[in-house]
């Protein structure tokens, strides 16, 4: 049986705890729909436009300046950046917003983030969300800092505020495994639609446990990815199956069917996120698929 959700892009406002204002929406049902046929993938291509890893990312990039992780972002959303950057020990850097909403995920060491006139510290693996069109500075700790740049375009709303969560498995609720997948998963939103002013959906923590799976589905209207944060597992993304590991970075695109699965003792680790296109509705239809049966095509070596 195929299931779905739709979640309406017409953003209600909430408070923020820290003053300014934030979008927020409200989950109904929809109307299922098969995705669209999609072209087979050369495993080249499908490592360029949807999978990348951060240490050969940060083996290319300058020092202490962003890198894009994707070629193509934002096609069907707002979704503007989605950056690596690497911080050499005590480095400040000065971020710009523009008119986005951004944030970031700090995967290793640590920095603290002043938006004046409020000052955070930050230890990695956690999260960092930032107020609208603000500007701020970045200042790595004496061990550096890794951490991936999100930006949003905001279309012009203002609010939001400096805030943090850590990406900490003690705090993971679990439950049976979502979208059609099988075994638990531990998963708890960071922050949801009501935390952001502009289209960003979600930051979530996730893990799966041996055996067990995120159940292949696609979004129309929403792009997501996976950050791992530790463990391995097979990634389905289309036709396609590719073993991943820590510090693989994968973008699903909309109406790209995609999913995980664990077959590994050690439990994998990772982050999602999604950024909906404004306007509108979202919806998140399972196709029947525990991935399970399904193996790599490329496994790491």
């Amino acid at each position: 049986m195929r299931t779905w959700l739709t979640d309406n892009s017409r953003w209600m406002v909430a408070e923020c705890p820290g003053g300014g204002t934030q979008a927020g929406g409200k989950t109904t049902k929809g109307d299922a729909r098969e995705p669209p046929a999609l072209p087979p993938w050369s495993a080249a291509v499908l490592y360029d436009t949807m999978i990348t890893h951060v240490d050969s990312r940060a083996a290319a990039a300058p020092a202490d300046q962003p890198r894009s992780l994707f070629a193509q972002l934002g096609g069907n959303t707002s979704w503007r950046r989605f950056e690596l950057l690497a911080l050499r020990p005590s480095v400040a850097h000065e971020a710009t917003a523009g008119g986005d909403e951004v944030g970031y995920l700090v995967l290793a060491g640590g920095m603290d983030v002043v938006q004046r006139p409020e000052r955070i510290t930050v230890q990695a693996p956690a999260a960092v969300r930032c107020a609208v069109a603000t500007p701020h500075t970045l200042v790595a700790t004496a061990a550096g800092a890794r951490l991936l740049r999100i930006a949003v375009d905001a279309a012009g709303a203002v609010g939001g505020c400096l805030v943090t969560d850590a990406f900490a498995r003690e705090k993971l609720p679990w439950r049976d495994a979502i979208h059609g997948g099988g075994g638990r998963i531990g998963t708890r939103h960071l922050w949801g639609p009501g935390d952001f002013v502009s289209s960003w959906t979600f930051v979530d923590h996730a893990v799966l446990s041996q055996g067990s799976s995120l159940g292949f589905h696609y979004h129309d209207h929403l792009e997501e990815a996976f950050v791992v944060l530790a463990g391995r597992g097979w990634m389905t993304v289309g036709d396609d199956t590719v073993e991943i590991d820590a510090g693989t970075v994968t973008l699903q695109r909309a109406n790209v069917g995609h999913g995980l699965y664990n077959p590994f003792a050690e439990d994998l680790d990772f982050i999602r996120i999604a950024v909906a296109t404004p306007g509108e509705t979202f919806t998140t239809i399972d196709l029947d698929d525990d991935l399970r049966a399904r193996r790599p095509s490329q496994e790491m070596t």
